[in-house]
């Protein structure tokens, strides 16, 4: 039984558990794989209470070095901590099929990105965007923003929109404004690892709300406000990450007012809202509009091209309150002053002559034909897709699953991404892997991926 040498380490008990767990993995005394005691014989072993050693614990799951599976115990995890968070897999190994970036479809052949460059030195007054934006951005870019989220369901006067390096560079400025360190925030039980990350920075505490088929759970929401007040509500109601969920019109409803009327702010991440409602004359009848709209004066609201036209373009925008104004200013200039110059009037000529909703059209049936393959190969697992969504969702049956399905996919050189990268509870997996589809080009490799996927999963 491993017990940790406490001698060398000062301070509180817990922390010291949790560095001599560190240090003892770094140095090979735990490898990967191996099951820690459970949580009263190390207390008993070390004379401490059982508290501390669970508070231990979970501050290992935190620093990513240990994971709880219901049932089984504690184990030290089989993937350092430096890779815990997905970011995209910029070596594109040509052997391996990557289901892990939530990357969309490649639109690089389309005509819109050559006439966009090409015109861009013809621009009348070229040199400015090359130089630095009397606060932040052009008034003109402003303008063609503002004319964006109106079309997709959030109007903004043109000075009240923040022109940001991404959608994930909004959410780190929302919360960096109306957080203090400290603070907690509320997000759905499964979250990007981007926003574990935002928070970790910020000296956030992140407390889950209940989700299920269709999102969060707004009845949780309105009993963990009144139990447990938290400073804002980070959401993605379209095509949520990783569950693909899409908030119903009265769930939104709810929120708001419940946002309105309990103290709370809304950060609503609607990078996926193009596509999942469709933009201007394409909008899907009847689709969900953001939250934002309801309620702009207690709302952040964020979206970006990342995800319908290239993430390369690097350009999102974000809607403030104006009370906030201010210190998102301060907070875009101390993080990168500006977004590109250069490539936000790449953007907004896209929006003056419709390319824009054009390219997010051509993403959709993309998607659409991507998620139709996908949805056949993997009917028998009751697969969680929505049309034109980048990613799917495919819940495991039974504890512990989701490693060894991990494992054995990247045995035949496929590689996804386990749920317990999203979950916000401490160390439990929520036993579920995440399928993205963008980067596999070619219809036929995805259907062989798929089915791949689905004879590993007929076999655990």
């Amino acid at each position: 039984m491993w017990i940790p040498d406490l001698t060398q380490f000062t301070g509180p008990k817990y922390l010291a558990i949790a560095d001599a767990l560190s240090l003892d993995i770094v140095q090979g005394r735990l490898a990967p794989g191996d099951r820690l005691p459970p949580q009263r014989e190390l207390s008993y072993a070390l004379g401490v209470n059982f508290g501390t050693v669970t508070r231990a614990y979970a501050l290992a799951a935190d620093r990513g070095l240990v994971r709880g599976e219901i049932g089984r115990g504690t184990f030290v995890r089989k993937d350092p901590p430096s890779s815990l968070t997905p970011w995209p897999d910029e070596s594109r190994k040509p052997d391996r099929i990557d289901m892990r970036s939530d990357f969309p479809c490649s639109l690089a052949d389309d005509p819109a990105f050559r006439q966009g460059f090409q015109n861009l030195p013809r621009h009348p007054d070229f040199s400015s965007l090359l130089q630095y934006q009397p606060g932040s951005a052009r008034p003109d870019h402003q303008e063609a923003a503002a004319a964006w989220t109106g079309l997709l369901g959030v109007p903004s006067a043109p000075d009240g929109i923040f022109i940001t390096n991404g959608a994930l560079h909004s959410g780190f400025l929302s919360l960096l404004a109306v957080t203090r360190p400290g603070d907690t925030i509320y997000t759905e039980s499964l979250t990007s690892p981007a926003i574990r990350s935002i928070a970790a920075m910020l000296h956030l505490t992140i407390k889950p709300v209940a989700t299920d088929g269709q999102g969060l759970v707004p009845e949780d929401l309105e009993k963990k406000q009144k139990t447990s007040p938290a400073r804002a509500l980070y959401l993605v109601p379209d095509f949520q990450n990783p569950t693909t969920a899409v908030l119903p019109e009265h769930r939104r409803d709810a929120i708001a007012g419940i946002v309105e009327n309990s103290g709370l702010y809304l950060v609503e991440d609607d990078v996926f809202g193009g596509l999942a409602r469709g933009i201007g004359k394409d909008r899907i009848p009847g689709a969900p509009m953001p939250v934002s709209g309801r309620i702009p004066e207690r709302a952040f609201y964020i979206t970006s091209f990342s995800k319908g036209i290239a993430p390369g373009l690097r350009i999102g925008y974000l809607v403030s309150p104006k009370g906030f104004r201010e210190k998102i200013l301060t907070g875009l200039r101390i993080t990168s002053w500006m977004a590109s110059p250069p490539m936000a009037e790449l953007v907004s000529g896209w929006i003056r002559d419709d390319n824009a909703a054009r390219l997010f059209k051509r993403q959709a049936a993309k998607l659409s034909r991507l998620t139709r393959i996908a949805g056949a190969a993997l009917k028998d697992f009751q697969p969680g897709i929505q049309d034109h969504c980048p990613h799917v969702w495919l819940r495991l049956p039974g504890p512990g699953r989701e490693t060894l399905v991990t494992d054995a996919l990247a045995k035949t050189g496929i590689d996804v991404t386990p749920g317990e990268y999203f979950s916000v509870s401490k160390g439990l997996a929520p036993n579920g892997i995440r399928l993205c589809l963008g980067q596999i080009d070619d219809p036929t490799r995805l259907y062989r991926a798929c089915r791949i996927i689905s004879r590993v999963l007929s076999s655990i």
